[in-house]
């Protein structure tokens, strides 16, 4: 429920952002929001906590929404949100919406992840390749994972690439125990 739900909002407030030619700057608001919220978690206790009134609620997140210089359509986003109590799936919602937005500037988010940590250029090389291989600009998060041996792991969307020598040795050994089995 909470990923469709989330996905539904987002979808909403990207299409009213297109529509008003602010996607971008709505999504920059989202994320303040989503940051004010990671700073101080009580507020989504109280926007959630059923013992304040409705428009006390309300009236918070209008504080909120002001301190934080918000347009009034991402205002009354976040009012719909306290009322319907779903304020909790805020951070699903900021997730869904930024993957709206990748796919309307024409990005896509991908990450590898290698034994040790890898020199800038072979990150731009992968980073370029990739981007010729999409058609899209690459936003690219790189980590190290020793386990790893050797090889590297590419991850975009919902795609694995192991291209791994932990992952090349477990699989010899299982063709080498299929075959002695």
């Amino acid at each position: 429920m909470k990923s469709s739900a989330s996905k539904r909002f987002a979808k909403a407030l990207i299409e009213i952002g297109r529509e008003e030619g602010a996607w971008d700057r709505y999504g920059k608001e989202l994320r303040s929001v989503v940051a004010m919220f990671r700073g101080n978690p009580e507020l989504e206790k109280v926007l959630l906590n059923p013992m304040y009134k409705l428009e006390e609620r309300k009236a918070l997140m209008e504080t909120i929404a002001s301190s934080a210089s918000l347009s009034p359509y991402v205002s009354k986003f976040f009012s719909i949100l306290v009322q319907t109590r779903n304020i909790r799936f805020l951070d699903d919602i900021s997730e869904a919406y930024s993957r709206f937005e990748d796919e309307l500037a024409g990005r896509i988010r991908a990450s590898v992840e290698a034994p040790t940590e890898l020199d800038g250029a072979i990150v731009d090389d992968i980073r370029k390749r990739l981007g010729e291989l999409t058609g899209k600009e690459v936003i690219l998060t790189c980590s190290s994972n020793p386990a790893l041996l050797g090889g590297l792991v590419l991850k975009i969307e919902n795609t694995i690439l192991d291209g791994s020598l932990k992952t090349q040795l477990e699989l010899m050994k299982e063709k080498i125990l299929e075959g002695v089995v």
